[in-house]
């Protein structure tokens, strides 16, 4: 028997597959939004984090689109005198050329 992976950063350095756009989950601080990626054969993935919902929004990729995104670990944060070290999970995206897939094609993933 396997031991289940708690983080998939570890198994997986990037993910290849189409956007899925972009959706609010709540949370233990409050809500906070994910991006959607579908990877053929391995399913849907969600990825939480600033950098990587600004990459989305800034690049005006749209649903359905071919996209990689490289997981490259934490940066930290520089933190006030007093307060608790933090970090940002750090990614980059590329956006493929090529024939997106239509929504209808997309798997569903529940809100």
């Amino acid at each position: 028997m396997t031991e289940p992976v708690v983080d998939l950063r570890a198994r997986y350095e990037e993910l290849v597959g189409f956007f899925g756009g972009k959706s609010v989950r709540n949370g233990r601080f409050g809500q906070y939004e994910v991006v959607i990626v579908h990877v053929p054969r391995r399913g849907t993935f969600m990825l939480s984090g600033v950098r990587i919902v600004q990459l989305a929004d800034a690049s005006g990729v749209d649903v359905g689109w071919p996209v990689r995104i490289v997981w490259k670990g934490f940066s930290p944060i520089k933190a006030q005198e007093g307060e608790e070290q933090k970090s940002m999970k750090v990614y980059e995206m590329f956006i493929a050329e090529g024939d997106p897939l239509s929504q209808g094609e997309l798997p569903m993933v529940n809100p």
